[in-house]
This record gives structure tokens, C-alpha cells and sequence, in this order.
């Protein structure tokens, strides 16, 4: 095909101009089509090793075993940028301690107990073998028979029968355990409430998705109380992480289209998660959220909607360095080299956490560990992105890249201020991905209302990840008592004050 002559440039800077431009759209398609194969077809990790060392081995030493109290730079161990084989298991994983176990005896018969000489053969021990079983989930009814009392004398004084107890659904077919595993499987295991209820029919039991959403409503008007109440000490935390992940929802005003809703994961100080659902991903929902914030520190992405509440507070912003890291990772299908020269380098100042994390550091230990060998990286990596030896096109992964890192220098650095602040934001978007898994399988929320009610749920869901607390056994057992509980005590039923009362129990 023919170009016509009017439509080449005319002037050697107008040529020069189309030659750039072209290469700079080359390279961001090669980009577009290499994350694409990436998602279809290739590991959605995205660990790098390097092939060597980036920089001089006396600029890539750490401490040895013995950490000297005070002072950092007495002794040294060398890092080593080799890659890491994973440990082999040896042999199945262990059968948990303490769970049932039925044994059966295999006697040999009467004739291979008798020695060939006549003699009764004598026990001296057994042969032990175990296997892991599993019986199916087994439904049960729990009937309250409540026996009345009259007296024979005076029977106008009327009749005497023991109290019910307190439940959540008050004339409601459904028991405590049971709503429990209906939302741990929805919210957690991401079981859409059609195939809930299809499983409740290989079992005889006749329960329609519907009813399903009203024990869910019902409930979350407790749960509810216990979220505010985790609010109010979630806005008590020194340091706060947050970022927002998508969420659609089918929305009454445009048939037939899904509304995009945002939710929106806090967590405090590393213990306590709240989710807010907002309609939108707009500023006005951190901004509400964090009003009455009174810690010091905001850890997020670099998306600009925090931007608005970290200045009204005055909070010393952290940008996550693994958002950073994740678009140096992406650039190197158009620019190997120089992307694999940052992700080295960010690979050390990872190094240097790992080893903060196997000495066990806090506090000003990390913190002077942090200024005293990631410091000089950070400046190398600062060096490297000012002067990165080559022409880069703005608009190319690299480039882009590049800009992330630089117009956000100064919060990536802010991490070095203390050392209880986390390099990255990993830990919230690890929680994210409870909702990444039920979204891939509900794919929308019916309604606001129940997006607002899943963002109740995951909160409680997700503290109990953080606090190693099994979420079945929490829901189950608050569930018996929230809807009597008072309301002035109800911060004893979140899932850190559930926690610390049945280990002082």
C-alpha cells in the first residue's frame, strides 16, 4: 500500500519527529502485547533474579550474625545475589495434633500366629500407618423443647417457660453455624450463593439463594456495630496503609449495566482492617474515612485521590515500593537491561529488609540498619534514574517507570524515617485478594446495599487473618450473643478484644 506524499513530513525535523514518535508507539505496544501473552499465558509472578551482582561487592555488605548494640558499620556479611533454591519437603506433611483418630487393629489370623514349631508367637509391638479421611458436612436440627409451668392452685397467674436464646434471625430456620459457614464460604471462599445453595440440595436441604441474602442482611445490622466500634480504634493506629480495589455492582438506575464501586481496605498498625465501600474512587472516600485519623503515617500506591487528606492532616506520606518496582518489572520486555539494572537495586534494598525480618529488628535497630545500607542504594537508584546513559522515550514503559519512581522520590524514602514502617504495602494487597478470589466467581454485588454489607464482612474477615484468629469459630460464636449485647460494651466482640479474652480465659 501506496503512502501518499502529502502525508510524509516534508523537513528533516518533522521526519525526525515521526521517527521518534513511531518508535516511542512501538515500544508501548510491544509492552501492551508482552503483558498480554503475560496474563493469557505466562506466571503472573513477578520475581527477578538477577545474573550478577549490580554493583561492587564492597557496596553490596551487610552485617554478620552478631549485631554490635550500638553502631552499624563495625561488621559486615556479604549478600549474596545468587538465586535461592527452594527447600525440599521431606516426606507429607504432618496429620495436626489433636484431631480425631479412629484405630483399627489388623490382628494377622490364628494359623500365621502359630510358629512352625507349635509355639504361640508373643506381641513385642505394631506397625503404625495413618491416613487423612473426610466425612462430608452434616446438617443437624437443634430443637428447643421448653417445658410450661402452671400452678394447680392459682393457674391465673399464667404460665412459666424458660427464655430463648438470643439469636440473630428471630423466628429464622437458619442456626448461628450455619449463617457462619454460609458467609465464610461466600465472602471467603468466594462460593456464589447459587452454588451454596445447590450444594445444600446433594444434602436434602431445600434453601433458596434468596433466603440466603436475607440472613446476610439481618446479620450484618449487628456486625455493623462491631466494625464501627474497630473503626474507632483502627483511627487510634500510629501507621496507616490503605489503597482500593474494584468492585462491580448491579445498579437499579441503568438496567442492564453494572456500576464500577471502589473498596477501599485500612488497616492500622498492621492488626486491624476496615474495608469502606464508596461508589466511586474519587478523593471524598479517604478523605471521610480519615478525618479523624490521629496517627502520623499513610502508606498507599501513588494515586492522587490521598493526596487531598494527607495534606489537610499533614501526614508524612509512604509510597509503596513494590507499585515501583512493579513497573520497572513490566518494562523489561522493551528495555531488559536498564530495567533489570533497577530491579537489581531494588533487590537490595529488599535484601536488607529480609535480613531486619531473620534478626528479628524494630525500631531504631531497623531504622538505623535502613539509613545505614539502604541509604546508598537509594542514592544509586536516584543516580541511576537521573542518568539512565541513554535516551529514553517519556511515553515508553521505561519512561514511565522512571517518572513513577521519580515524581514520588521522596515519600519511596520516607520508609527510612522509623522502623516500624513497611517498605511496601504488601500486607493490604494480600487482604485484597480475598475479594480478588469471591470476585471471580460472584463477578458483581446485586446492589449498594450489598456491597456495603460484603465490605462490613471482609473487614471482620480480614482482621481475623491478621490476628491468626479462625473466622468460622469468630462468627460462630459472636453471632450467639451480638444481638443482646449491650451496646456500650460492644468493642468486646471485635475479633483482637474476641482474642485476648479467650487467652485470658
Amino acid at each position: 500500500m501506496s503512502v501518499p506524499s502529502s502525508a510524509l513530513p516534508a523537513s528533516l525535523e518533522e521526519k525526525d519527529a515521526l521517527i521518534s514518535r513511531l518508535l516511542e508507539d512501538n515500544q508501548v505496544l510491544k509492552h501492551e502485547l508482552s503483558n498480554l501473552k503475560r496474563m493469557l499465558f505466562g506466571q503472573k509472578s513477578e520475581r527477578f533474579i538477577p545474573l550478577a551482582p549490580s554493583a561492587p561487592v564492597e557496596q553490596t555488605q551487610l552485617f554478620t550474625e552478631e549485631l554490635p548494640s550500638v553502631g552499624f558499620a563495625e561488621t559486615r556479611e556479604k549478600i549474596s545475589y545468587e538465586r535461592r533454591k527452594r527447600v525440599q519437603g521431606h516426606g507429607r506433611n504432618p496429620i495436626p495434633e489433636g484431631i480425631h483418630t479412629e484405630e483399627i487393629v489388623l490382628e494377622p489370623s490364628a494359623e500365621q500366629k502359630r510358629c512352625s514349631c507349635g509355639q504361640e508367637k508373643i506381641c513385642i509391638g505394631h506397625d503404625s500407618t495413618t491416613e487423612l479421611e473426610y466425612k462430608p458436612a452434616v446438617f443437624y436440627a437443634k430443637k428447643y423443647l421448653r417445658p410450661k409451668y402452671v400452678c394447680s392452685k392459682c393457674p391465673e397467674k399464667g404460665i412459666t417457660t424458660a427464655i430463648l436464646p438470643a439469636r440473630p434471625i428471630e423466628r429464622g430456620v437458619a442456626g448461628v453455624s450455619l449463617i457462619s459457614w454460609v458467609i465464610i464460604s461466600k465472602y471467603l471462599d468466594g462460593l456464589p450463593l447459587y452454588r451454596i445453595e445447590n450444594i445444600f440440595k446433594r444434602y436434602g436441604i431445600h434453601i433458596n439463594r434468596s433466603s440466603m441474602v436475607g440472613w446476610i442482611e439481618q446479620v450484618c445490622r449487628y456486625l455493623q456495630n462491631i466494625v464501627d466500634a474497630m473503626q474507632i480504634d483502627l483511627l487510634e493506629s500510629h501507621l496507616m496503609q490503605a489503597d482500593e480495589t474494584p468492585l462491580k455492582v448491579l445498579d437499579k438506575g441503568t438496567k442492564g449495566k453494572a456500576h464500577l464501586g471502589y473498596l477501599f481496605p485500612y488497616v492500622g498498625d498492621g492488626r486491624i482492617a476496615v474495608f469502606d465501600y464508596q461508589k466511586g474512587r474519587g478523593r471524598t472516600g479517604p478523605s471521610d474515612m480519615l478525618r479523624d485519623y490521629k496517627g502520623k503515617y499513610l502508606m498507599t500506591d501513588g494515586y492522587a485521590g490521598y493526596r487531598e487528606v494527607v495534606e489537610k492532616k499533614e501526614l508524612i506520606h509512604l509510597v509503596c515500593w513494590a507499585h515501583a518496582r512493579r513497573n520497572f518489572f513490566e518494562a523489561k520486555t522493551t528495555e531488559p537491561q536498564l530495567a533489570e539494572a533497577f530491579l537489581a537495586l531494588i533487590g537490595r534494598l529488599y535484601d536488607v529488609e529480609r535480613i531486619a525480618k531473620d534478626k528479628n529488628l524494630t525500631g531504631s535497630d531497623r531504622c538505623g540498619l535502613r539509613n545505614q545500607e539502604s541509604a546508598p542504594v537509594l542514592e544509586e537508584i536516584r543516580s541511576l534514574l537521573q542518568n539512565p546513559g541513554k535516551p529514553i522515550l517519556p511515553k515508553s514503559p521505561i519512561g514511565l517507570a522512571i517518572a513513577y519512581a521519580m515524581n514520588h522520590w521522596t515519600k519511596l524514602n520516607n520508609y527510612l524515617l522509623g522502623g516500624e514502617q513497611p517498605i511496601d504495602n504488601n500486607l493490604v494487597e494480600r487482604l485484597i485478594r480475598i475479594v480478588a478470589i469471591a470476585r471471580k466467581n460472584f463477578l458483581f454485588c446485586g446492589s449498594h446495599e450489598g456491597a456495603e454489607r460484603a465490605a462490613i464482612i471482609y473487614s471482620l474477615i480480614a482482621t481475623c487473618k491478621l490476628n491468626d484468629i479462625e473466622p468460622f469459630e469468630y462468627l460462630s460464636d459472636i453471632l450467639v450473643r451480638v444481638a443482646d449485647h449491650p451496646q456500650n460494651k460492644i468493642h468486646e466482640l471485635t475479633p483482637i478484644a474476641w482474642k485476648a479474652a479467650r487467652e485470658s480465659a
